[in-house]
């Protein structure tokens, strides 16, 4: 062994990952904000792997893809990141493991960083004009989407579901308001009413599954069927990193989320551009397509 260096447990959890306890107990903020604060957590946690074995690396980041999909098992971003930290600990030469880590954590900080400016393009391109929307939940993916359009072509009337439990509707009404935009808190009990009288329905997303199935804050799906059933287009504002890649888990989803299948889905504004739903009711968009 050499002289200074501190011997550690390979089987000891690193104490770096307990700055993923505050994400795991965080029921305010969305996906996209989480990931950020994960990424700067892995950053502070590999910056002190210069000096580790090759056996004990391969623990670790084993490790950090049990604590990434125990952090938020309902959001996209972490389900994704475990899975590829799984495989780079699986596939890869244990003596390149930490260079490796740094390089993975500078693209997904440079992917995350442009993110929103992506589906702000591709919501600005999007965006019909509307007198009515309703949207539920605290989503920064929404936000962008509903300020995209210039002041002349935004909606005259947003209402904002109190999304019960936690009430982040209010919060993002304020917000919402804060930006210049007409929104307007109403109560949960009124979702089915107002989808049917809604022009469009605008929703954020945790996490876009591959068969395009969306889980989201509970009452997505509700609100989201009834629109479906009125003939109102229902649009999922969400960043290329909420899609996992996975299927539907099988396993019962945290109880402050539901998942709402494709078929009432109308089409996918991210970063990259515009995907489609299963829905048949399209977006009615006065701009050129993309």
């Amino acid at each position: 062994m050499r002289e200074g260096r501190p011997v550690r447990n390979r089987d000891a959890p690193d104490a770096g990952l307990s700055a993923f306890d505050r994400i795991r107990a965080d029921r305010r903020h969305g996906a996209h904000a989480l990931a950020i604060e994960a990424l700067a957590g892995l950053s502070r946690l590999t910056s002190e792997w210069s000096h580790e074995t090759e056996a004990v690396l391969q623990h670790r980041f084993r490790q950090v893809a049990r604590t990434l999909e125990q952090a938020q098992p309902a959001m996209g971003p972490f389900l994704r990141w475990a899975t590829e930290w799984r495989a780079m600990a699986r596939s890869l030469p244990p003596a390149g493991l930490a260079t490796t880590a740094r390089r993975w954590l500078r693209r997904e900080r440079c992917h995350l960083q442009g993110e929103l400016a992506g589906v702000l393009r591709t919501s600005r391109r999007r965006f019909p004009k509307v007198s009515l929307v309703v949207t539920l939940s605290r989503s920064q993916s929404v936000l962008t989407a509903l300020r995209s359009p210039p002041r002349s072509g935004r909606p005259e009337r947003i209402l904002v579901l109190e999304s019960l439990p936690g009430g982040e509707g209010r919060l993002f009404a304020r917000e919402l308001r804060h930006e210049g935009l007409p929104a307007r808190v109403i109560p949960d009990a009124q979702r089915d009413r107002v989808a049917k009288t809604a022009d469009l329905v605008i929703l954020g997303a945790d996490a876009v599954c591959s068969d395009g199935s969306v889980v989201h804050k509970v009452g997505t799906r509700r609100l989201a069927v009834a629109a479906a059933k009125a003939g109102v287009p229902v649009v999922v504002v969400a960043g290329r990193s909420k899609f996992t890649g996975r299927p539907p888990t099988r396993r019962p989803l945290p109880a402050l989320f539901d998942r709402t299948p494709v078929r009432y889905l109308s089409e996918f504004w991210t970063d990259g551009g515009v995907r489609r739903g299963g829905s048949r009711h399209r977006v009615r968009s006065q701009r050129p397509p993309l």
